[in-house]
Formats: structure tokens, sequence, C-alpha cells
């Protein structure tokens, strides 16, 4: 079993002893009042040379939010192109809660980043919610590629926004909306299968559990968890030949940890390109704990500069 950073060790005990346990079955409300909470603890500053600014698109009759950090040195061009789904479960988080990760994304990859302000689950279907994903997707990307059509484009997520990076991905292949080069997914969550040995080792924590991940499937997907459709669980999409090269990173202390490393098997058993990263140390959501854990820090830059460098080697 994986032994999780002292320094983080000695933070989940501090949050236990801060915070009240949550309900066994919370509301959605409460779920993202406590995730607010946590992020608003973990913040840390925004780096200097990132500017922000926040616009709106319509996508697919879905008017979305954008949060765009400009990271880029002038160094070289063209500027690669970063879209992120922010994590939190399809039910919780926003453009705020992944301000400082997409502000340092930005920063630390040398990119532009175009986090997506995407509707969240229960009030929104999944239906819905991967296909305003597709939609905003296609639409930051084609505007990119008409100003410059060597832009390297890459779909980003953590945890559940890695899941619909991926499902995005799937369709982008399928539907050739834009000329899509990296594929980063972060913990991914990938399919609903809570035996798996990480299940076993961290099914009670630290941070994310079993019962919490059980949870976030039922309000994503609830009846229709088993149908055969990639937008539920990219696994079961037809076929996995010809996707974008992949940049996979687990956890080393994170249920999710199997799943991710079982798609990244998957991926390459069907003649994709995958780069895999695992942080033996760290849990579930370690984007969010650089304020307490040098090892998290370390961690948080070596996935950007890898991004970074594996958008600038791509061909064109």
């Amino acid at each position: 079993m994986n032994l999780l950073d002292t320094d983080l060790a000695r933070h989940f005990a501090e949050l236990g002893a801060q915070f009240a346990p949550l309900p066994a079955d919370p509301t959605p409300l409460e779920r993202r009042a406590r995730y607010w909470a946590l992020v608003g603890l973990g913040r840390t500053a925004l780096p200097q040379s990132v500017t922000m600014n926040d616009v709106a698109i319509d996508a697919g009759g879905t008017r979305l939010g954008v949060r765009l950090f400009w990271g880029h040195d002038e160094r070289d061009e063209p500027v690669p192109l970063i879209i992120y789904f922010h994590g939190g479960g399809w039910v919780v988080g926003d453009t705020d809660t992944h301000t400082v990760t997409c502000a340092r994304m930005a920063h630390e990859a040398n990119a532009l980043v175009a986090s997506i302000d995407y509707p969240l689950a229960p009030e929104t279907d999944w239906r819905t919610m991967t296909t305003a994903c597709f939609d905003a997707a296609a639409i930051v990307a084609n505007d990119r590629l008409r100003h410059d059509g060597r832009t390297p484009v890459a779909l980003a997520g953590d945890s559940a926004g890695a899941h619909l990076a991926a499902v995005t991905a799937i369709r982008v292949r399928d539907e050739a909306r834009f000329a899509l080069t990296l594929q980063a997914l972060i913990y991914p969550t990938i399919e609903p299968d809570f035996t798996t040995p990480s299940y076993g080792e961290f099914g009670h924590g630290p941070g994310l559990t079993r019962a919490d991940m059980q949870w976030y499937w039922r309000h994503y997907a609830g009846a229709d968890v088993g149908l055969a459709d990639y937008r539920i669980a990219p696994t079961r999409a037809s076929s996995l030949s010809a996707l974008a090269p992949t940049y996979l990173v687990t956890a080393g202390c994170d249920p999710l940890r199997d799943e991710g490393r079982a798609w990244a098997d998957a991926l390459r058993g069907a003649s994709n390109s995958v780069t895999h990263d695992e942080f033996a140390t760290l849990p579930h959501g370690f984007l969010r704990m650089a304020k307490y854990s040098a090892a998290v820090d370390h961690a948080i830059s070596a996935i950007h500069r890898r991004l970074g460098q594996l958008l600038r080697q791509a061909p064109t």
C-alpha cells in the first residue's frame, strides 16, 4: 500500500478536526459549500505574469462562461491552447474554484488556458453536459485555429473534468470539428467500478471515498449508469483507435488510481500514444493542495511543464 505524503497526512488530520463529516447522503448544495470552503482554505497566490479575461459563448444554445488565462512569455509561436474542464464530480466546482489551477497551468505550461464553466449535474443531464463541453471546445479551438492553424490544442481536466475531456476527445475524433493535439487527463474518473484494488486500499480516503464516488456517479448518470454509451464511461466507446495522444496522471493514494492505469493500458492497446506519470505519495484532488505540501507543489510544476513540452513536441 502506498504511503501518503507526511505533510498531507497532517493536513487531512487538521481538516478532520476542523470540519464535521457531511451527511451520509448530502444535498448538492451541501457538497458545493464544503468544496468551496476547502478550495478557499487552500488557495495560493496567482502568478503575477498571467492575465485573465472572462468571455461568454453560445455552445449549442447554452450560454457558457469561459475564463481565459494568458501565461505566454512570447518566446515561441504559435501559443498552445489548453481547453480545461474543472473537476468536482460533475456536481461541484466552477471557473472560480479552479482559477489558481488554470493560472498556474498557463504560466508553467507557457500557454493560453481556456477554462469552461460547463453546466453541472443534477440540474443538467449527462447528454446536455457532454454536448455543451464538446460545443464549447469546438468554438474555442476553432477561434484560435483561425488565428493560426498551427496552434497545438489540448483538452485537459482533472477528475470528472478529465472524464469530460476524454469523452470530448472521442467525439472530436468522430466528428472532426477541430484538430486535437493532446488530451491531458489528471487523476481521471473513467468507469463506475468500485471494486478495483485501489478502491480497496483507499475507499475510505484520504479525502475522496468510495461513498463519495458512488454519490457523484448517481448524480451524473442516475438510472442510465449502465448504458453502453461512451459519454457515461469512455471505456464503452465502440472503438478506441485513432485518438489524440494522451498525457495521463495518476495519484498513488487515490481510489481512482487503477481506473486511470487501466485507461492508459486500454489506449495503448488500441495503438494510441500515451505518456503516464504517477505520483506515488499523493491523493486524489492534490491540485488544490500545494499550500500544504512541497511534494504537491513539485508535482504540479512537473505536470504543467510536461504538458507544455508535449504540446510543443507534437507535429503540427
